[in-house]
């Protein structure tokens, strides 16, 4: 496990191997945890299939601790080869999610995108979001020191960096970013972006927790 710490009292990232390495989300000084990891064949092969059959696709669902997520893909792309581990890991990342925070239901989100989505850094307005883009490029992000926050909160000015500035969340990883709404964490949430569009579209999973 290693941390990047960017500065005295500046919030910082940790990345780790093992998916104990999440926890240190709740350290004040964290915005930002990532659990680099592997995803099996099955699940990669899964999900550029699935990705370029859907070409556009967005689904949200709600749920309640303990509940499975199968519903959050198509019938049509459940018979895909490859689909059950893909599924299987969706809902252990969901678990996880659920016991980390013990929220009251998570707000589950799919996303196939050939296109940017969120193309200017930007913060969320929510205490932690759960990411993991199982297909394309990952989220890229800033370290605080490369960072410039406005004198009081709204959106964030434009950020003027260099292209070796930006740091990309790994394909496959899973990522907790803290945000704006994270009770102490406000004007640090972290910075972060879609990336420019590429070759083949992104498939991306995001958690929230819901009241």
């Amino acid at each position: 496990m290693s941390g990047e710490n960017t500065g005295l009292s500046l919030p910082i990232a940790v990345h780790g191997g093992i998916p104990e390495c999440l926890t240190e989300i709740f350290r004040d000084e964290v915005n930002l945890a990532v659990w680099e990891r592997p995803l099996s064949s099955e699940s990669v092969s899964f999900a550029h299939q699935f990705s370029k059959e859907a070409g556009v696709f967005e689904r949200f669902v709600g749920i309640e601790l303990g509940d499975s997520v199968d519903q959050i893909l198509p019938t049509w792309a459940q018979a895909l080869p490859g689909a059950i581990p893909w599924l299987a890991d969706v809902n252990e990342v969901v678990e996880m999610f659920g016991c980390l925070f013990k929220p009251a239901a998570i707000g589950v989100r799919l996303h196939v995108l050939p296109d940017t989505m969120c193309p200017r850094f930007h913060t969320d307005r929510v205490p932690v979001r759960l990411l993991v883009t199982y297909a394309g490029r990952g989220t890229e992000w800033l370290a605080e020191n490369q960072v410039k926050r406005g004198a009081s909160p709204g959106p964030l000015p434009d950020q003027t960096v260099s292209a070796t500035d930006i740091q990309i969340m790994p394909t496959g990883a899973v990522s907790l970013l803290k945000g704006e709404s994270w009770i102490g964490n406000e004007g640090r949430g972290l910075v972060h972006r879609s990336p420019e569009p590429g070759t083949s579209p992104r498939l991306i999973l995001g958690l929230d927790w819901l009241s």
